[in-house]
């Protein structure tokens, strides 16, 4: 069993959306879902403020996990697909989201996204490429989103500068390994606060380089939010260049 389905069996709903206060299975299932209302409004502000015609037909929301954005943008969207490693969280997104007829969700573990070229409108992703292993596999599924979304879709992510070195460590990560290979249950690593989630990032310039080697103009780039501390992520919002997809093909 994967890390992210003994989590996604522990307390799903912090697993997507950690605040320390709803540990425990503290998110009512209302609430949660309605913080993924508010955060499709505003990337949906986001993209109509720096001036992007949006097609509301089909939408990929990368890392679903129960479903939080791909049921948020349903309800603008004709057709929203969330794609998760984990099968334990797309069966609770199906579970989540079984009223809503436009979304669907799939469980992948490829590093190739199972969907043909131009397939979406637009690609979101937040709170999921950090958790990638290294930078090289975020970078991969960018590359993948650019790949998927049609010429003139949007592609949104959100994705941390450099992690400062001390931050690295990750510490408690770590000790979940350690404790977790003794045979320690994964209940008891959970209660005293260990996990294993990981944090990593990617400096803008880097990224700046990485989406004009794949032929992606950027349009925005966002700060995610305001609270963090000691480094920060970025939205980024993107398109294809149309020259080099016409080109191409």
């Amino acid at each position: 069993m994967s890390d992210w389905d003994v989590l996604a069996k522990l307390d799903p709903l912090w697993t997507v959306l950690s605040d320390p206060k709803k540990k425990f299975h503290g998110w009512n299932p209302e609430e949660f879902f309605s913080t993924g209302d508010l955060e499709a409004q505003r990337v949906l502000t986001i993209c109509e403020s720096h001036g992007l015609t949006i097609t509301f037909d089909t939408l990929l929301d990368f890392g679903c996990g129960v479903g939080r954005m791909t049921r948020a943008f349903s309800r603008f969207f004709g057709s929203c697909t969330g794609i998760d490693v984990s099968e334990t969280m797309v069966n609770l997104a199906r579970n989540y989201s079984a009223e809503r007829p436009n979304c669907r969700f799939v469980a992948s573990q490829s590093a190739v996204l199972p969907f043909p070229d131009a397939s979406f409108d637009m690609v979101f992703s937040v709170l999921v490429l950090q958790h990638l292993p290294t930078k090289h596999m975020i970078l991969n599924f960018i590359g993948e989103f650019i790949r998927v979304v049609r010429a003139s879709g949007i592609v949104v992510f959100q994705v941390p500068i450099e992690v400062p070195w001390r931050r690295r460590i990750q510490l408690r990560r770590r000790l979940w390994a350690s404790f977790a290979a003794l045979g320690v249950p994964e209940s008891w690593l959970f209660k005293v606060g260990l996990a294993p989630i990981q944090i990593n990032g990617v400096s803008p310039g880097e990224m700046a380089r990485f989406l004009g080697q794949r032929g992606a103009v950027v349009k925005a780039i966002e700060r995610y939010d305001l609270a963090e501390g000691s480094f920060h992520s970025n939205y980024y919002v993107v398109t294809k260049n149309d020259s080099l997809t016409t080109s191409s093909t």
